[in-house]
């Protein structure tokens, strides 16, 4: 049997993982994993229990959870032999879907059993890991002010509907970032490590977790309407042609500022002094994902 560990949130909404939990310790079992359940007691507390794991020789440790909790986890494997195994548990799950885990977690864990564990790029906000994007502009303004409940009953919706009201406010001003040695101002960045930014919009379509190198989106556009026709342009697939939108890989950069709100890092905004130096890990995280052919259609 493989040794592993199992961190998840007990108090999630609606009693998720109390119904979930002994189903997935069944097929990981099945699947050859000795599994041992990890409850959380505090916001945090993740990355203790992962480092603990770690210490302890666990070959994986599976999070259930959303993009925050995969995140928590992972700080607390990186640089060790551990692998971090996602199963998605949130609103939007976006690591997973950049990873090609199923989107249910039963389905998740059937194909992570079979899966196999590859090296993962970890992004650094400073000293703070990050496994998918750092981001800054309107959307950590509205991820800043979400309501957990509201995002844990509604989903996506709430977020969107905070959106709008965010967005009519919203002034627009101009974030400077330090990149290729000269100072670009934008009104939104991110700074990605995978290709998708909301769920399954490819925000960075050229971006690869395994490269060594973050993809970097500067959008300059002004003005309140450039948003919904940014994010028309996204849904489509067509943003990379716009004149108000550029995307680079770099190795680092340096974010100057302001920022109101903070960075959005992995769906949680986190203040920050600035300024603040952005880079990349390489292969800094193991990380157990499906093979190709295990992967529901």
């Amino acid at each position: 049997m493989r040794a592993a560990a199992l961190i998840f949130n007990p108090k999630s909404g609606r009693q998720f993982a109390s119904r979930v939990v002994p189903q997935l310790l069944e097929i990981l079992g099945g699947g050859g994993f000795d599994v041992e359940p990890r409850p959380t007691s505090c916001p945090g507390d993740a990355t203790r229990l992962a480092r603990i794991a770690a210490d302890e020789g666990k070959e994986v440790v599976f999070a259930l959870g959303g993009d925050g909790t995969l995140r928590e986890t992972a700080a607390g494997l990186v640089g060790t032999h551990s692998a971090l195994g996602p199963l998605p548990g949130g609103t939007a799950n976006v690591l997973t879907i950049a990873l090609d885990v199923p989107r249910k977690p039963i389905l998740a864990a059937r194909a992570l059993v079979g899966g196999s564990i590859r090296s993962m790029d970890v992004g650094l906000a400073g000293d703070e890991p990050f496994l998918m994007m750092v981001s800054g502009g309107l959307d950590a303004v509205v991820m800043s002010q979400q309501s957990s409940e509201l995002k844990r009953r509604f989903g996506a919706a709430a977020i969107a509907f905070s959106g709008m009201g965010h967005w009519w406010r919203y002034e627009f001003p101009e974030i400077e970032l330090r990149l290729d040695g000269k100072v670009e101002r934008v009104t939104f960045f991110s700074a990605s490590n995978i290709r998708q930014y909301a769920g399954p919009f490819r925000l960075a379509p050229e971006a690869d977790y395994a490269d060594g190198m973050l993809d970097v989106v500067l959008f300059r556009g002004r003005g309140r309407w450039s948003v919904p026709s940014f994010a028309m342009s996204l849904t489509l697939g067509r943003h990379i042609r716009r004149p108000d939108l550029e995307i680079r890989k770099v190795s680092e950069l340096e974010v100057l500022g302001p920022l109101p709100k903070g960075l959005q890092i992995d769906g949680d905004v986190i203040p920050v002094e600035l300024p603040i130096q952005l880079g990349i890990a390489k292969g800094a995280l193991k990380v157990l994902t499906p093979k190709p052919e295990q992967v529901p259609l």
